[in-house]
């Protein structure tokens, strides 16, 4: 199944597109939009898988092969396999990223963003093992294809056979001290394509490694967002419960202070009445 990015940046426009109505706001099909990018990106990771499956199983079929026009369609059929992959991984960065941004203030997307991400980042754990496996592999391959021509070489004279770029220095010597030059001759040409392998193969795991990195930080940014608006809810929140807590005592003070003028009107009127009795006294007797 070839990958096509196409599809995922029409569905990107699409979830642009619909995520906003006419007034600017968040349209009725918001959440349709986001869960059908999300369902997309799930496809993306599911064929990144399986790319890596189909990787692994070149990988041990190159390991094992013994006709070399058969290792070289391996190769290639590695090559391509590994620049699609890298391809859909690329893609599946910015739609991640782009996708987390969207979902910032909704807790329910973010959510889902945050379990593609982890799904993500599971996959590109599996590649690196692959890769890494594989590269050791070809590495051991290698090793015992030089010990054919010398077989009393020390660890470190393998090694530098192994690391050599061209190995036609190394083993050229080992051609003149060698009684098997036949075998000396398919060792070279197996260890100088096991050396370009190897390089590949070193080159796509610094990918890997930094791909990684990217959407580690991506996790640590978003666990921030997460802390800061949790944050200002705790903030909002205080706020509240401190406005709430005034208007009580207000209201408390209010009622109290109320009472008070209400007594002091009975105090007022006490008074006048006997006052008003009093004087009636007085002048009665007058």
């Amino acid at each position: 199944m070839a990958y096509n990015s196409n599809q995922y940046d029409a569905q990107s426009q699409s979830y642009e597109m619909s995520t906003l109505n006419g007034s600017g706001t968040y349209g009725q099909d918001d959440m349709n939009a986001f869960f059908g990018e999300i369902d997309s990106i799930k496809n993306a990771i599911s064929q990144f898988d399986n790319n890596v499956a189909r990787i692994e199983s070149l990988h041990n079929r190159s390991l094992n092969e013994i006709d070399t026009e058969q290792d070289q369609w391996n190769q290639k059929q590695i090559d391509s396999l590994v620049a699609e992959t890298s391809q859909i991984s690329n893609t599946l960065k910015y739609k991640i990223k782009s996708l987390e941004g969207k979902s910032r203030s909704d807790s329910t997307k973010r959510v889902q963003v945050d379990a593609v991400k982890r799904t993500f980042m599971d996959s590109i754990q599996r590649y690196q093992s692959v890769e890494a496996s594989y590269g050791m592999k070809y590495k051991q391959r290698a090793e015992r294809q030089y010990r054919i021509v010398r077989p009393d070489a020390t660890d470190d004279e393998v090694r530098q056979a192994i690391e050599d770029t061209s190995g036609s220095q190394i083993f050229s010597q080992a051609l003149l001290n060698s009684n098997r030059r036949g075998e000396a001759r398919t060792a070279l040409t197996e260890v100088q394509n096991r050396h370009k392998e190897l390089q590949k193969m070193e080159r796509t795991l610094g990918e890997l490694v930094q791909l990684f990195k990217d959407m580690e930080e991506l996790v640590e940014v978003q666990a921030q967002d997460v802390q800061a608006v949790d944050h200002t809810v705790k903030r909002v929140e205080n706020e509240v419960n401190k406005g709430v807590e005034e208007t009580r005592i207000a209201v408390k003070h209010a009622r109290a202070a109320r009472r008070k003028r209400w007594i002091c009107l009975g105090i007022i009127v006490i008074i006048c009445i006997i006052l008003a009795i009093v004087l009636g006294v007085v002048f009665g007797r007058k």
